[in-house]
């Protein structure tokens, strides 16, 4: 087990390094009760202001090299299928316009790197998941990533390949940056997009924000609940990185979404 990891955390408010104890029972409890009810859950102060300040300057170190991210897209992250007419959401182009830190650009010393590779770490986001075998994700690049976001960048509306995602805010900007989101509007097999068009026009009435200070860790159901992030406002860069694990091992990203936010494929 790699300790180091144990130093980055408030271990005291969060014991997930002691499982069976009654703390980490009644944790991981109030995250299950947090995603039923809002698809989302938010672990404030996750990691100390120290070790966050830190991860800023190692960010700060890699920004520099990150993939600039300039693309449209449809909210599935898919090729477009001419199936559909040209204005059904299936094939509605979203803006997206981010720079991405790729998992091999950061260091194994690096504390986010420690972090996502802590075995506590990944079996406590197993047990809220209620996941008898997790893995962290094989993929190279979209392992652990940043997204880095300067003045007026965003991202579009989107849901995500996997069923649950976990981020950590490194650095929130000044205004702007907010995450919002439509949770449960992902239709079934064959189901109505009516919902998703509402979303997309704006008229939708249960779209959420997610207040998020920095080193907050948030447990998200995206595959579901459809997401963008506002433009940022202000000179302060937006940095949030997404700690990725799969219900199976060796899996990747798609190449579509390995070229749509690294510039590359595996």
């Amino acid at each position: 087990m790699n300790d180091t990891a144990l130093d980055l955390i408030d271990s005291t408010t969060y014991p997930i390094h002691r499982p069976g104890s009654a703390t980490y029972s009644a944790l991981v409890a109030r995250c299950r009760d947090d995603l039923a009810d809002r698809s989302a859950c938010l672990l404030p102060g996750f990691v100390t202001e120290e070790a966050r300040v830190r991860m800023v300057a190692e960010v700060d170190r890699a920004a520099p090299s990150a993939f600039p991210c300039r693309n449209a897209h449809n909210v599935y992250l898919e090729e477009h299928d001419g199936a559909f007419p040209p204005d059904h959401p299936r094939r509605r182009l979203q803006a997206t316009d981010l720079d991405s830190v790729a998992f091999d650009q950061m260091r194994p010393t690096d504390g986010l790197h420690q972090l996502y590779s802590w075995d506590p770490l990944l079996s406590f986001i197993a047990d809220v998941l209620n996941k008898e075998h997790y893995y962290r994700m094989a993929d190279p690049f979209a392992a652990l990533t940043v997204n880095v976001m300067r003045e007026g960048q965003n991202h579009g509306w989107h849901f995500d390949e996997s069923e649950a995602t976990t981020t950590l805010m490194v650095q929130a900007p000044e205004e702007g940056g907010a995450f919002e989101y439509a949770p449960n509007v992902r239709p079934e097999e064959g189901g109505s997009y009516d919902t998703v068009e509402r979303v997309l026009r704006g008229s939708y009435p249960d779209v959420r924000t997610l207040a998020v200070k920095p080193g907050t860790l948030i447990l998200f159901v995206g595959y579901h609940s459809m997401h963008q992030v506002t433009p940022v406002k202000g000179p302060v860069t937006r940095y949030v990185a997404t700690l990725c694990y799969k219900d199976r091992p060796n899996v990747c990203n798609s190449p579509e979404v390995q070229k749509l936010f690294y510039g590359r494929t595996a």
